[in-house]
Order: C-alpha cells, then structure tokens, then sequence
C-alpha cells in the first residue's frame, strides 16, 4: 500500500509540475557520468539537448555511451501491451510494468482499462484509490465518491480528464472508449516517430497534447459547414477536437488524422500567427500527411497498430476527369479548402491531399520520392517555407506539373483500374 501512495505523489507531480522539471530520461557519458533530464531533440546528429529545469545541457553525441528515454520506455509498454492483449492476468501485470517504467500517465490509464473490463480487480482499484464499499467501488471524482455509473452518467456536467504520456484526452461520456481512445493516441505518437521522427527531425512531445472528444455531435463546437475533426494550433488554443458518431461507436471520428495534425505542430512546426486563428503554414501537407496516419493506423480500440496505407480513396481519381490539377492543390488553405463548404470540391481536396501524400511518401513509388518529399516536408513545415512552388520544384527536382501523370497512373493502379 505504502507504494501506491509513493506512485500517486510521483503521478500528482509528474500532472502538475511544467515539463522542464521532468527528470526521466538518462544519459551514460562514455566517462561514467550521468544526466538526467528530458531530451529536446532526440534525433539531433551532433548534440543532444537536454532540459534540466530551467538549465539546458548540450551533450555531443560523442560523448555518449547509452541513452534510457521515455519515448524507448513508452515503446516498450506499448508493444508489451498489444503482446498480452488476449491475457487478463498480463493487463493486470502491465499496471506494475508501467510503474517500474516510470510512466506513472501509462500506469493509471492501464489501472482503469482493467477495472473497466473486470470490476473485480481489487489491485487495480486500490491502485486508483478506489474504496470497496458494501454496493461496490467508490470512485473519486471532482470532490465526491461515487460508484462507476453514477460517475459516467454525470461525465456529461463533469467530464473526466485522462492523462497519458503524449497525449491527454478530455472524456465526457463512455470511459471505456475514452481510456482506448487515449491509448490509440499515444501509440500513433510512437508510430509517427518511428516512421518520420529520423528523417524529419521531430522534437519530443514533452508536455502532453490536450484532445478533446464530445459524444454528442450536435453539441461539437464546428469549424466550418459541417462537423469535422479539426486541431488548432497555439496560440490560438492548442487543442484537437473531435467526436463520436453513431449509436455505439469505438473510436473518436478521425481519431489518428487529429492526433497526427496536433503532432506535427508539437514536434516540427511550431506556432501559428497571432493575428489569424484559421492561419496554417501548409494546407496540403498537414491534411495529407495527417489522413497518411489516419489511414495506416488499425486494430482493435485500445490497441491501434501501424499497418501499411488502407486509403484506396476513389473521390481522388474521379477527380481527375473533371481536370483537377495538383498545381491547384498546393496552394489550397487548410479552413476555406478543406472545412469551409460541403460540396464535392471541398472532398475531392482531402482525397487528392490524402493520395498525393500517400504516394510521395511511399517507399516503393519508383520515381524515388519519399526522401525529397522528406526534405520538402521539413523545408516546408519546420523551415515555414509554406505552399512555394519554387520549394516544391528544387526540393522534389521536379516540377508538381511534371508529377501529375505518373500521379494519375498510380491512382488508376489503386482504384484497380
């Protein structure tokens, strides 16, 4: 017991204290020495930054013998996770995992998806600092004690805040689909670092991103015609917003597409103007790669996994006939183009993002674009070169009218044409 009261005051500070106090990473000097802190930028080539409170430490990557970070122990959690999934005993065991671990976010989420799968489970309730009562466990929540379905039934009025590594997500109903949900985003900030974090440069999440879900649609706060899941960058709000759709749905609508977009401003890009909360540096970019994750993540809610691109969007192809042009692609501003309007262009524009991306970024595309398409990426988004066409045709050494074609062919190979 006296443990678990050691792990809620580790918890208490980790939720409360700015990320800069956050001590968990180490560093082994080849000298024997040891740092601790938080790596800022883990895949810098000569340095390493590392926040130390308020003091920045520099360590030349020489100078290093082992690296023991979150973001490798986060990894680690993740996959044991998925490996046990079909095991009760292995998710209860996952609650100490995630302690030793030093994710104490990760140890209370997996304390709650086991005492929402099996009530009986008196470790994972204490745990939680539940209290066994003769009509069952007392939760705690917002300054009372209640019991589980008087607790969800009031998520509406009061909803509950849950906590991860990367990633918080705001539960107004359903907690069970809101601890999966959380889950799925944390392990799509792994699955988008170990895709893009090298070759991009990503910088480390290091204080959770806020998402916020409604179960209700009607009551979801729309940026444009229709509901859509949107993120808005700092300083305008830093928060995704989504909902759920459907009488009993499992995942938050564009779940993977929001968590990515909230991604790429933590990790590459940074702020937005002060004067234009609808201001994003590069439409195009940020909705195709964001609906890239959206369409390589799956699996089961609660433990989404990468697999390979599933988005055979056919709305991308059909637009060809009329004469859609990846010219008028590039210059498409994310809130007039992509969330304004309900109309056949308003769609056709997130098909022809989504497919323009997936096949730049593939592997096996043989005109070898993924490694230009990467620097244009980094050039456009970190280095906020924005839409340039003049980026696009030095970076890509081609000019966009040059990729409309084999472009088109590869679509007509996707849609089975």
């Amino acid at each position: 017991m006296a443990r678990v009261v050691r792990w809620f005051a580790l918890l208490a500070l980790t939720v409360s204290v700015a990320a800069q106090d956050d001590l968990r990473d180490r560093i082994v000097r080849i000298d024997g020495g040891e740092l601790r802190g938080r790596i800022v930028e883990p895949f810098a080539a000569d340095e390493l930054l590392l926040m130390q409170g308020g003091k920045r430490v520099r360590v030349p990557r020489t100078a290093i013998a082992s690296i023991d970070s979150v973001a490798l122990r986060v990894r680690a959690f993740l996959d044991k996770r998925i490996a046990l999934q079909d095991s009760a005993k292995g998710q209860e065991y996952l609650i100490d995992e995630a302690v030793k671990l030093e994710l104490p976010g990760l140890a209370r989420l997996q304390a709650l998806w086991v005492v929402l799968h099996d009530d009986d489970c008196e470790k994972a309730h204490t745990f939680l600092g539940h209290e066994k009562h003769k009509r069952g466990w007392l939760w705690p929540h917002e300054g009372k004690k209640l019991l589980r379905q008087a607790l969800e039934d009031g998520l509406h009025d009061k909803p509950m805040q849950l906590v991860g590594e990367r990633f918080t997500l705001r539960c107004d109903a359903d907690l069970r689909a809101g601890v999966a949900a959380l889950f799925d985003l944390e392990r799509l900030a792994v699955a988008f670092r170990d895709r893009f974090g090298e070759e991009l440069g990503l910088r480390e999440v290091l204080q959770p991103i806020a998402v916020v879900v409604w179960r209700k649609p009607d009551e979801f706060p729309k940026w444009g015609f229709r509901p859509l899941p949107y993120y808005v960058p700092a300083p305008h709000g830093d928060v995704a917003r989504t909902f759920y759709a459907g009488p009993n749905p499992t995942r938050p609508e564009r779940l993977f597409f929001v968590g990515t977009h909230a991604l790429l401003y933590h990790t590459l890009i940074g702020e937005v103007a002060r004067q234009d909360e609808r201001d994003r540096v590069c439409g195009w970019l940020e909705i195709g790669l964001s609906m890239l994750m959206e369409h390589t993540m799956r699996g089961p809610a609660g433990y989404a996994a990468p697999g390979d691109f599933s988005g055979k969007d056919l709305q991308a192809l059909q637009a060809l006939g009329r004469g859609y042009k990846l010219t008028h692609l590039l210059h498409l501003p994310v809130y007039g183009s992509f969330y304004l309007t309900d109309d056949t262009d308003t769609v056709t524009n997130w098909a022809a993002a989504t497919m323009f991306v997936a096949w730049l970024a593939d592997e096996g595309n043989p005109l070898k674009t993924r490694e230009p398409f990467l620097r244009l990426v980094r050039a456009s988004l970190a280095e906020r070169k924005g839409d340039s066409s003049t980026a696009f045709d030095k970076i890509m050494g081609k000019r966009v009218e040059e990729l409309d074609e084999p472009w088109r062919a590869w679509l007509g190979k996707v849609a089975g044409y």
